[in-house]
């Protein structure tokens, strides 16, 4: 069995890839920060090989490689942007550069649409993980010098997420509240403007990126697809913007951990170690 590690800025996401299967086994396992030392109680198998993605810091880093360590004498073996281009062309300036949990989760994604009909006549897909930070990530059919084509990372967007854009706002003023409630049209108190106003500015972000991306493919619609514990307070704006504007594009796709889904197909592609 090989585990799969997500640590990322607020949980810890945790699944596990079966011998020879190609795909993770239910629904990740969620942890807190704090409960990393218990992580191989909450296990009812000894795992052969570890791989994870850490955007947590080398504290959490730290954490569950001793958590691996001490419970199965195994290491982690961390990926990130470095790895994983026979998969995928990654578009960034410095590709190193790019965050391993964007490119992780943009190797998950290509894993979901890879037999999708609309992706293969050359339908791009956007990727909008709503977490600490939002983060909108496109890919590309991108034709090469030897007249084949390729899967292609053509770029993204970064902003604070939706809870971030709220904090901020409580923190860096003086009268302002941490607000509190649903988003509105026509806000008439202070709480429900800051929260329409935070699902406006997310809505609109990720329906500017699914504009451009469909012009990428003139006469195809971009696919999209959606991830993150922040996804509820966007969903709804985004919905109806969606219904106003393109009443006839499909609705977004949940991920449940894209990043994982990355992580198996590493996992998948390379031999155990015996």
């Amino acid at each position: 069995m090989t585990l799969l590690i997500d640590a990322g800025n607020t949980r810890v996401k945790i699944a596990w890839l079966a011998p020879g299967a190609s795909r993770r086994t239910g629904p990740p396992l969620i942890l807190e920060h704090t409960e990393l030392p218990d992580l191989a109680a909450r296990l009812d198998f000894t795992p052969r090989r570890i791989l994870g993605s850490n955007v947590a810091g080398s504290e959490v880093r730290d954490r569950l490689e001793h958590a691996c360590r001490a419970a199965w004498r195994l290491p982690v073996r961390w990926h990130d942007a470095r790895d994983g281009h026979d998969l995928l062309v990654n578009g960034y300036r410095q590709p190193a550069r790019l965050g391993a949990d964007r490119w992780l989760g943009l190797l998950g994604l290509l894993r979901h649409v890879r037999d999708d009909p609309a992706w293969q006549a050359g339908a791009p897909c956007v990727l909008a993980s709503f977490g600490t930070a939002t983060t909108i990530d496109t890919l590309a059919w991108q034709a090469q010098a030897d007249g084949t084509r390729r899967a292609a990372f053509i770029g993204g967007l970064i902003l604070p997420g939706a809870a971030l854009m709220a904090r901020s706002l409580s923190q860096g003023t003086a009268d302002l509240p941490l607000a509190q409630g649903e988003p509105a049209d026509f806000p008439t108190d202070t709480d429900t403007a800051i929260i329409s106003g935070i699902a406006a500015a997310q809505a609109g972000a990720l329906l500017r990126q699914w504009r451009l991306a469909a012009g990428t493919c003139p006469g195809m619609q971009a696919l999209l697809f959606v991830s993150g514990g922040d996804w509820p307070r966007v969903q709804g704006e985004l919905t109806a913007a969606l219904a106003h504007t393109a009443p006839a594009a499909a609705q977004p796709r949940w991920l449940d951990s894209p990043v994982l889904d990355g992580l198996a197909s590493l996992a998948a592609r390379d031999t155990p170690a015996t």
